[in-house]
C-alpha cells in the first residue's frame, strides 16, 4: 500500500513540475505579444517590408504577366474627349480633355456618404485630377500596400484590385491590363494617381459639387 502511495506521490509530483513549465510560457507569449502591439511592436518594419515582403513579390510584379511598358489591350477602346471624373479606359490620346473644375495644386476636400471630408492635395494636369493614392485610398475603405523599392502600389476593396506602378499609364484592373490616360506619378514619397481612375476603379463614381469639393458616392 505504501509502494502504491508513494509512486502516486511521485506522479503527482511529476505532472506539477510539467505543467509549471509548460503553462506559464503560453501565458508569458500571450502578454508579450499584447504588449508588443500595444507599443507599436507588431507593426511592419521598414527594413523587413522591404527585403521580405517585396522580395516576395518582385518575381511576380516583375514577370511577363505584369507588362508596365506595354499599354495596349486586346480590345482597344477610343474616346474624343476625356473627362476628369470618368476612367474612359482608352489606349488613345483624346481629341479634346474636358476642363477640370480646378486651375492649379491645392487643398482640396474629398467627401465620401457618411464620413468626414479628407482634405487633401489635388493637382489638376492635361484634363485630370490627380490626389493621393494611398490616403485617398484608404479614405475610400481600400487597404493599400505600397512597395518602395519598385515605387508599385497595390489597392483592394471587397472584389475590387488595382496594382499600379510610378511612371506608367498601366492599372491591372482586377488582373486584366488597362490604359490610365496619364502615368502615376511620385512626390513627396508619396504615389498620385488620377481620382477618376482611384474611384472608378474601385467602383465610385466622382462629381463636383458647389460647395468646392469633390464628392464620391
Amino acid at each position: 500500500m505504501r509502494k502504491i502511495a508513494f509512486g502516486l506521490c511521485v506522479c503527482f509530483l511529476i505532472f506539477t513540475a510539467y505543467s509549471s513549465q509548460i503553462f506559464p510560457v503560453y501565458a508569458d507569449d500571450h502578454e508579450k505579444y499584447k504588449h508588443k502591439l500595444e507599443e507599436g511592436a507588431g507593426d511592419w518594419d521598414e527594413d523587413d517590408y522591404d527585403h521580405e515582403d517585396e522580395e516576395e513579390h518582385k518575381d511576380r510584379y516583375h514577370s511577363e504577366e505584369y507588362d508596365w511598358k506595354n499599354i495596349m489591350q486586346e480590345e482597344r477602346t477610343s474616346v474624343k474627349r476625356e473627362y476628369w471624373y470618368k476612367w474612359s479606359r482608352s489606349a488613345d490620346l483624346p481629341d479634346e480633355y474636358v476642363a477640370t473644375p480646378i486651375s492649379s495644386r491645392q487643398t482640396v476636400p474629398i467627401y465620401l456618404e457618411s464620413k468626414a471630408p479628407l482634405y487633401t492635395t489635388a493637382i489638376p494636369m492635361q484634363g485630370q485630377i490627380f490626389v493621393p493614392l494611398e490616403d485617398t485610398a484608404e479614405y475610400l475603405g481600400a487597404s493599400v500596400i505600397i512597395y518602395p523599392n519598385s515605387q508599385i502600389g497595390e489597392i483592394q476593396l471587397g472584389d475590387r484590385h488595382l496594382i499600379v506602378k510610378n511612371g506608367t499609364r498601366v492599372v491591372y484592373e482586377n488582373m486584366r491590363k488597362t490604359p490610365m490616360p496619364l502615368p502615376v506619378f511620385s512626390e513627396k514619397e508619396k504615389l498620385y494617381i488620377p481620382i477618376s481612375v482611384l474611384a472608378n476603379g474601385l467602383g465610385f463614381q466622382v462629381t463636383w459639387t458647389e460647395q468646392q469639393q469633390i464628392r464620391i458616392y
